[in-house]
């Protein structure tokens, strides 16, 4: 979250403008607000792809509150130059997608309209399509990265068409393969689990029905990603690094696969971005940084003094995958530590210290299963049988979930685009 100050009033919002920038570092603490403004926050992108563009409405919050307020019932639409309009409809509380699937052309301008259910009526100005830039390379490299750390850079060329500056944001959107080191065919099944019953407990174990070895992760971008070609001597890209993997990350661990958006902006755009982003990268907000309200280009039509947050951004859109596998760029070498430590098992007992029946199915003790409770909550799998059980140990051997259920950690369904080789 970032929060505004500008004199005595403090606006705290959901930057879903810049959702990339959650995870600036901005420390929590407590606090109330002295004076709150009632500001609308626009998050609006229409691209050049084929598709129902989307506009988001919120409004700020106070300090003390910890969920944005979606702006319902309000009617959105586009216009372009021509004076065609697209309409939008209200999909989810504040979100608000075009009815018609559309795309911004080039050679063409486009303004949004917003009108709120309480009466006022808000605009942008008129934004351009940034003229088209594509994606003409995206590498993985083994490199050591400016802090000494070695690892894959994923590396991005782009080829412009004309000698003038460039302006791009980038997004990416990472899937990669997930192998339980631990799994086993087999998992447990509660028999019997009732306390102070003449039949003991009883836990047994049965082939799984499910696949639970191989998964699939999946991570987008968190983080603003801009470049300029302003301070370079040709209009393109070369070798510009979207994405760093340290080599002891765990998702490069088998195969690897990432999805680089790039989107050709406008200067304003890039400016808007990389003020929200100085601002949030600052390490104290109060003190360092007097940023008084970011303006944007959305205004209020009914009072000039309004404030209104937010961008309605147009945007060439370029996207690339690649895929790599570990061995690719590291052959014969250790893979990376697995996300959690599977090298040793534990036995967890079947009865605890505490258990005790004052009668028939009168338990005057703790009588949860220290095992069966582990199972139910689902923090452990199967590892192997125990032939011999020390003090607190039970019949079984069992690893933590994640090292012998990929499930814990992504998902068994393969993505559609996914690919081996």
């Amino acid at each position: 979250m970032l929060v505004l100050k500008s004199k005595k009033t403090y606006l705290l919002f959901l930057p879903i403008v810049v959702g990339f920038l959650l995870a600036g570092c901005i420390e929590p603490f407590n606090a109330t607000t002295e004076k709150f403004e009632d500001v609308l926050v626009v998050d609006a992108l229409l691209t050049d792809e084929m598709k129902r563009q989307k506009v988001v409405l919120q409004r700020a919050f106070r300090f003390e509150e910890t969920d944005p307020q979606g702006e319902t019932n309000a009617i959105v639409k586009v216009v372009d130059g021509n004076g065609n309009a697209y309409d939008y409809e209200e999909t989810d509380p504040g979100v608000y997608l075009s009815q018609t699937e559309f795309a911004a052309q080039q050679n063409d301008s486009y303004e949004l309209e917003i009108n709120t259910f309480d009466g006022r009526t808000y605009r942008s100005i008129t934004v351009g399509t940034p003229r088209q830039v594509p994606i003409t390379d995206l590498t993985a490299k083994r490199m050591v990265d400016d802090s000494g750390e070695e690892g894959v850079g994923i590396l991005l060329d782009n080829e412009a068409s004309s000698s003038e500056p460039t302006f791009f944001r980038y997004e990416y959107d990472e899937t990669y393969k997930i192998i339980a080191p631990r799994w086993d065919p087999f998992e447990f099944e509660i028999v019997h689990y009732v306390a102070c019953d003449t039949i003991p407990y009883q836990v047994d174990i049965k082939p799984r029905t499910q696949e639970q070895r191989v998964c699939f992760g999946n991570a987008a971008s968190r983080k603003l990603i801009q470049v300029t070609t302003t301070d370079l001597t040709k209009s393109q890209v070369d070798d510009f690094q979207v994405h760093f993997l340290n080599r002891d990350n765990y998702i490069i661990s088998h195969r690897y696969s990432i999805e680089v958006r790039q989107y050709s902006q406008t200067p304003d755009a890039y400016s808007f971005y990389q003020r929200l982003d100085d601002f949030s990268s600052s390490d104290n907000i109060f003190s360092q940084v007097q940023p008084g309200f970011f303006q944007g280009n959305v205004f209020s039509v009914d009072d000039e003094n309004e404030k209104v947050l937010g961008f309605f951004e147009v945007a060439s859109v370029s996207s690339q995958r690649l895929y790599f596998n570990y061995a690719d760029l590291f052959p014969e070498e250790p893979l990376p530590p697995y996300a959690i430590n599977c090298e040793t098992p534990r036995s967890p007992p079947l009865y605890g210290r505490a258990y005790h029946c004052l009668d028939y199915l009168v338990c005057d003790g703790n009588c949860d299963s220290p095992l069966i409770e582990a199972i139910i909550a689902g923090l452990i799998t199967y590892a192997g049988v125990n032939e011999n059980p020390g003090i607190d140990m039970g019949p079984y051997f069992t690893w933590p979930s994640p090292c012998g259920d990929c499930t814990k950690l992504g998902s068994n369904v393969v993505p559609d685009f996914w690919a081996e080789e």
